[in-house]
């Protein structure tokens, strides 16, 4: 079977699955969940081989455009599929990760009415978002992007009756435009000047584009940064980057499976796909890779201790999941555009399973979700306790698990370069990330049981909640050093992203192996942070040390500070809000009601109604009034015709 064929199965399945489930008739949980599980099966086998045909020939591109959508003279739209490393790895994790969140949702929303509609829901969104990886023109890429913001909306508001689940979706829906408008630019733009929206097409385009600029009034600007930038700010907003972040925690509000599946692996990596996709673009755009550097550092940085001062399991592990983007997105702005990939790769599987942990801790604790209420749960969940644990040690980097080999990599690339302020600054995040994993994990499996959790005989939950949590700690022990060494350092995106050349001086220089990775990685600073922030998290939340009063007042106001998000959440949800508002209530006024009811529609009918009640008043109903009118219309009459 070709590699289009094959594409082609894994992007089509979850539709199909979708519109099944849409038309036929029969709605028991058990034939949707065969129906949607089955259709993302299909996508994940076909994925997996593809997988494993490039794992050992990674050299070549396949590049499909054979469906036109619109022709005209030259202007042509099609529909392709674009097959090489990067889009074969994404899918990868995208049907690995839905597979098992689809089979974890048949136990998690057992008896919820709307269970048909939650599986429809995600097989659409599955379907977007590998419309997105295997986009081979930029008007198809928009296209899934839109599909993932619908889609994301529709899951994240899914308890549509809850008032903060509808708060949650529009704040995400609307913050996403935002970024959607800087896309829409930066496609327009490229299309304005090669005639074309395809990605091929525009990287053969980009060293004539590179002395192009762009003038604004009498300002002039080089056109592919203003591109670059302006396809980022989408990317930004997709994988919740400062300043246009806090749509993420909110959205939490939707069930816990759409938290792993959107929110850890999939629709917020949508941004760092992206600008890796656009890697030859990035490589020409000068000072936008500072930029992307320096908010992704304020990113990894800010919004770990953000997550330090939380106690909602899920709000912390969302807060988490920015941090780790911004790892990612400072990767990007070193021009490190596989390192990104790696640890979006190692990311999704560690993160997905902690999303899921959470959601097993929630169905365990009654639905309460304040880790502050939970207690004594390690020998009630022995599932959840061992796998979170291993999600926790990947997600802080210990050595040897999958989180270690791509996050250590993208923070020693720093210290390999010279730049100690980032790599302060990143290690300083390895220290905040152990202690707010770990105040989890104490607070949640030791000390009192305050819920009074029963233990029992039985398992602590369904196989389709357990199963899901076992496969997925499965690759975030290893995958990581399994693909670090025969996949990242063996030239596997060689045919998709521009950096080979760097990472073959980074392997010879300063990584070697694998194994000389790790056993260098308990030298240095690195494994110094890690091993302070578990100290410090034992003795806060395991031996439940209490910090003197003077000093908790000294950091009370700046606890206040980072739980309002440095004033994020005030401009979100105040400040911004006031200032449409009173715009659209000035614009109404000026508009609305004095310009169209006032003037126009109002003031229309009042001045005809004036001058009908001037003209009745010559309606007297007395027969000399009218004689005496038309004798003065006569002699008007006479004294025009005489004139003439």
């Amino acid at each position: 079977m070709s590699l289009g064929i094959s594409a082609l199965i894994i992007l089509l399945s979850p539709l199909v699955g979708a519109l099944v489930l849409i038309f036929y008739k029969d709605k028991s949980e058990i034939k949707s969940s065969v129906i949607a599980n089955i259709s993302i099966f299909i996508s994940f086998i076909f994925s997996l081989m593809l997988f494993i045909i490039f794992l050992f020939n990674s050299s070549t591109t396949y590049n499909y455009s054979n469906l036109v959508w619109f022709e005209s003279n030259n202007l042509i739209f099609t529909f392709g599929l674009l097959v090489d490393s990067l889009s074969v790895i994404m899918s990868f994790i995208v049907t690995f990760i839905s597979m098992f969140v689809h089979i974890y949702s048949i136990g998690y929303m057992k008896n919820d009415k709307s269970f048909n509609r939650f599986l429809i829901y995600t097989n659409f969104f599955t379907f977007s978002m590998l419309v997105i990886i295997f986009s081979n023109n930029f008007l198809q890429l928009f296209i899934g992007w839109e599909l993932v913001g619908l889609s994301s909306y529709l899951l994240i508001g899914f308890w549509y009756k809850k008032p903060t689940a509808i708060y949650a979706n529009m704040k995400a829906f609307l913050v996403n435009r935002v970024g959607d408008i800087g896309l829409l630019l930066g496609v327009i733009l490229i299309f304005i000047n090669i005639s074309s929206l395809d990605y091929m097409r525009f990287f053969d385009s980009l060293p004539d584009l590179s002395n192009t600029s762009i003038s604004l009034g009498s300002l002039s600007f080089d056109l592919l940064p203003i591109i670059a930038l302006l396809l980022f700010t989408g990317a930004a907003a997709k994988s919740a980057q400062i300043p246009l972040h806090f749509w993420l925690p909110d959205s939490m509000e939707g069930p816990t499976p759409i938290s792993a599946l959107i929110h850890a692996a999939t629709m917020v990596t949508a941004g760092i796909f992206m600008v890796a996709r656009l890697s030859p673009l990035y490589d020409l755009s000068a000072y936008v890779l500072d930029i992307i550097l320096f908010i992704g550092v304020l990113t990894a940085f800010l919004m770990g201790l953000v997550a330090l001062v939380q106690t909602d399991i899920k709000r912390i592990i969302a807060y988490s999941t920015i941090s780790q983007l911004g790892y990612m997105t400072v990767s990007l702005g070193a021009s490190y555009y596989s390192f990104a990939i790696f640890h979006l790769l190692t990311h999704a599987f560690f993160k997905a399973l902690l999303f899921l942990c959470a959601g097993s801790i929630i169905l365990k604790c009654h639905h309460e979700q304040s880790i502050e209420k939970m207690g004594g749960l390690r020998e009630v969940m022995p599932y959840t306790y061992y796998t979170y644990l291993v999600g926790a040690l990947s997600l802080v980097g210990f050595p040897m698990f999958s989180g270690f080999f791509s996050k250590d990599l993208i923070i020693d690339l720093f210290k390999f370069h010279g730049d100690y302020l980032t790599y302060t600054i990143l290690i300083s995040g390895i220290f905040v990330t152990t202690i707010y994993t770990f105040k989890i994990f104490f607070k949640v499996f030791f000390g009192p049981n305050k819920l009074k959790i029963k233990k029992t005989d039985q398992i602590e939950h369904s196989d389709v909640i357990i199963i899901p949590l076992l496969g997925l700690a499965v690759p975030s022990i290893v995958i990581g050093f399994a693909l670090f060494d025969s996949a990242l350092f063996n030239d596997f995106f060689k045919s998709s992203i521009t950096d080979s050349g760097r990472l073959e001086t980074i392997y010879n220089d300063f990584v070697r192996s694998s194994l000389s990775f790790t056993l260098h990685s308990f030298l240095t600073f690195n494994f110094l942070a890690l091993v302070s922030g578990l100290i410090l998290s034992y003795i806060l939340y395991y031996k439940n040390y209490q910090i003197p009063k003077n000093v908790t007042q000294k950091l009370e106001s700046i606890i206040i500070y980072v739980k309002r998000e440095y004033g994020f959440t005030h401009l979100s949800d105040v400040f911004f809000p006031r200032i449409f508002n009173n715009l659209s209530n000035m614009l109404w006024k000026k508009t609305d009601v004095a310009f169209l009811d006032n003037f126009i529609v109002n003031g229309i009918a009042n001045r005809i109604r004036i001058f009908s009640s001037s003209l009745r008043l010559i309606q007297t109903g007395y027969i000399y009034h009218y004689a005496f009118t038309m004798i003065i219309g006569l002699l008007i009459l006479l004294l025009f015709f005489y004139n003439f």
